[in-house]
Order: C-alpha cells, then sequence, then structure tokens
C-alpha cells in the first residue's frame, strides 16, 4: 500500500488558521514547550474522545507532518475519500485484522516518517478511556520504533460525541515518551498494553493548574439523549427528552439538569447519577442484566447497506432482514444484493460495533463492512452498547483491555 505524505500547503494552513482558533476558543495547553520531538520516525498515541483529536495532538509537532490511521468508513464518501488520502490518512477496518493497513503503517515508517493511532479504535461515547485492543501491544513490538503518548483532557465536554458543534471550554494536552526501541524489545504484549492503558486514561497526567471542564453553553444537555435512553428510576427506553440544560424522563418526570462542569443535579424526587460517564455506567449494567446462556434471542428488523466498491463510491443498499443476537453471536437472515442469505458473527469477533446517530451500527467481519439500520435510529446507540455487553459477557477470548469506566459485570448481578 502506497501511503502520501500529508500535503504540506494543507498542513500549514491548518497550523496558521485553525489551530489559533482551537487555542483560544479551548484556551488550549498544548505542550509544545515540553515536547521533546524525536528525531527518527515514531508511533503517536493519543486517547480518543471526540472528532478533532488529531488536530490537537498532530499540530503541537508541525512543522513535522504525522500519518493517521483512520476507520475505513471515512473513506466511502466524498470529499473525505479523496481529501484523506492527500493527507497521508492509512485506512483501517475497525475491531477487525487488517493486513493491509499494517502494510501502510510500515511503509510510512521505512522511509523515515511517524504514524499517529487512536488505540481505542473509536471515539468514547461518555468521554472515559474505553480501553484498546489487545492486539496493539503485538503492532508495536512488530513495528519496533519509539512510542510517544498523549493525553488530551477536558476536550469531551467541548465538543461531546452526542452533540455537534464545539463550545468553548478549557483543554490540556500533554506529551510523554512512553516506549523507547529497547523498551519494545524487552516488555511483554501485556505490559505494553498496560503501560498505554494507564497513560491513555491518565493515570499519570500532571494535574491541571486550573479548572479545565469548565465549559459556556445555553444548550448544555441538547443532544444528550442520544447516548442516554435509559431512566435509571422507571427503566423506560427512549423516553428520555434532552432541552435546555435538563434531561428529562418523559414517563415518570426523572430529571436532572446539567452545569458548567458537566456535573448532573438531579432535581427533588429524582433517581440521576451525578454525572454522564456514571449514568451510562449504570445504563451499561442494564444491558448486561439482560444476558445469560439461556436468553431469547434479541431480534431486530434491519435494513443492510454496504460499501458499493472503492473509496468515494459510497454505501449501496443490500436488502433487509432480520438481525438476531444471542450467546453465540450474531445472526443476519435476509436479503444480500438479491439473494436470501444467513450470515453469523461469532461472538469472540465482535467485541465493539461502531454506530452512527440516525444512520446505521457496523459490524466488520472477514474485511467486509456490515451496516445495519433499525426502524427506529435511535436504537443504533443501543445495539452497540448491547454487543459489547454480549462480547464481554459470552466471549472466551475478549479483545480489548478493561476501560476505565466500563460498568460491566463478570456475570450479571
Amino acid at each position: 500500500m502506497k501511503v502520501k505524505r500529508p500535503n504540506p500547503v494543507l498542513y500549514c494552513a491548518a497550523f496558521i488558521l485553525v489551530y489559533p482558533v482551537l487555542k483560544l476558543l479551548f484556551r488550549l495547553d498544548d505542550g509544545r514547550r515540553h515536547l521533546d520531538r524525536p528525531k527518527g520516525p515514531f508511533i503517536l498515541i493519543a486517547n480518543h474522545s471526540t472528532m478533532i483529536d488529531f488536530l490537537l495532538v498532530m499540530l503541537p509537532f508541525y512543522p513535522r507532518r504525522i500519518n493517521a490511521v483512520t476507520a475505513h468508513k471515512y473513506f466511502l464518501n466524498r470529499p473525505l475519500s479523496t481529501l484523506l488520502p492527500i493527507m497521508g490518512a492509512i485506512p483501517k477496518k475497525q475491531f477487525d485484522p487488517d493486513i493491509r493497513s499494517i502494510k501502510g503503517i510500515k511503509s510510512v515508517l521505512s522511509r523515515g516518517d511517524s504514524i499517529l493511532l487512536f488505540p481505542e479504535g473509536r471515539c468514547s461515547i461518555d468521554g472515559s478511556f474505553s480501553g484498546i485492543h489487545r492486539s496493539t501491544g503485538k503492532l508495536i513490538k512488530l513495528l519496533g520504533v519509539p512510542v510517544v503518548s498523549c493525553y488530551i483532557d477536558g476536550a469531551y465536554t467541548c465538543a461531546p460525541h452526542w452533540r455537534k458543534g464545539l463550545r468553548s471550554g478549557r483543554v490540556r494536552v500533554s506529551f510523554k515518551e512512553l516506549f523507547t526501541p529497547d523498551d519494545v524489545k524487552t516488555l511483554s504484549v501485556e505490559d505494553i498494553n498496560e503501560a498505554i492503558s494507564a497513560r491513555l486514561r491518565g493515570a499519570d497526567a500532571p494535574p491541571p493548574r486550573k479548572p479545565l471542564r469548565t465549559f459556556r453553553s445555553r444548550k448544555l444537555a441538547e443532544g444528550l439523549d442520544q447516548i442516554l435512553y435509559w431512566c435509571p428510576r422507571c427503566a423506560a427506553e427512549f423516553k428520555l427528552k434532552s432541552e435546555g440544560n435538563s434531561i428529562t424522563c418523559t414517563v415518570c418526570g426523572n430529571s436532572a439538569e446539567i452545569d458548567s462542569n458537566a456535573k448532573l443535579t438531579q432535581t427533588p424526587g429524582s433517581v440521576v447519577p451525578d454525572s454522564v460517564p456514571g449514568w451510562y455506567r449504570e445504563q451499561t449494567r442494564h444491558e448486561t442484566r439482560r444476558l445469560s446462556e439461556d436468553m431469547e434471542p434479541i431480534s431486530e428488523r434491519v435494513t443492510l447497506r454496504m460499501p458499493a466498491g472503492g473509496a468515494g463510491e459510497g454505501i449501496s443498499p443490500c436488502g433487509a432482514g432480520i438481525l438476531r443476537l444471542d450467546p453465540k453471536g450474531w445472526h443476519y437472515d435476509g436479503e444480500l444484493s438479491g439473494e436470501q442469505v444467513s450470515l453469523f458473527f461469532p461472538i469472540d469477533t465482535v467485541p465493539v460495533i461502531s454506530f452512527e446517530y440516525g444512520s446505521s451500527f457496523e459490524i466488520y467481519s472477514n474485511g467486509n463492512c456490515y451496516m445495519f439500520t433499525p426502524e427506529d435510529t435511535r436504537k443504533n446507540m443501543k445495539y452497540s452498547l448491547l454487543g459489547e455487553c454480549a462480547h464481554r459477557r459470552f466471549s472466551s477470548r475478549l479483545q480489548m483491555t478493561a476501560g476505565e469506566n466500563t460498568g460491566f459485570y463478570t456475570t450479571p448481578t
């Protein structure tokens, strides 16, 4: 796979025009004055909570240009299918072995350039560190170059996964050389994964000089019902409504207000955790309690789409059918390109399910991307979470390390 160096004109434009705006909007402490830039090729890893993380991580290294590993789905439609290759992005099929992306990474390092990886493989849903794929340590040992780590703190409240646009706040970015080539040779895969996980959850991050998570907006909660769909008082699903600074269950009236520090304050008589991660953790426990070896399959009528072909050729409708989840895995029975098929995705091979609000949730298997859309697209979030719960509950070989705020049980309680 041939990977271009990032376009120097566009890279320079991002540094001169975009970066000052981010620094002003986020009162950004970018760590440049403490950054010891390695001279040779290296791997740059970072935690991943927003869609703008790559700018916060890569631009402090300017004028050095870094190639980023990017989710394959972003290459499917224009204009990203044109822009991403120009910027040297390397496509990676999420949570599925992708030899082509590894070859691309090796080619970049072999010519003396560097790579950005987000080992979590996706944006965090609730802002907490969500664990890394256990193959990360193997990849680091295979590549054998220095590893520089970056911890981003405060960005999630400025650009949360459940809301469009940006809002002002405080963000701090801190860099640290995590492994030398000698470390990579001598450490075990497990030790490498453990050190990366500790670093990306912020275990050794220096304390901020000023509060980071204070932000400004008059509609702090709007969009929050995109990721919080379960009421912790009456257990109703998809009955939450977020408006202004509040989120409320339309069935029982359970409600809370979110403040400028991203804390939740329950109204009198309500039952609400004190933070978005806390609520998401309880929601995860709710889904996990539904899972058992003798469970009835969870079924959903879906439409199926798949990539039409090469980069930029879009996504094509392929049919419709029934998608089921049981302890063995995911089963699709329905139409695929004019034929009736039965597809099976073993639970061991589906550790995480990515999704897009209002669109679909995605399962990658054997190099293919299957995009399923339920009749109620609000359920995309639910099936993403349910898939991760099922993998951790039933899989004989977990593919992801433990996250910071998962709420998963080994067995239901």
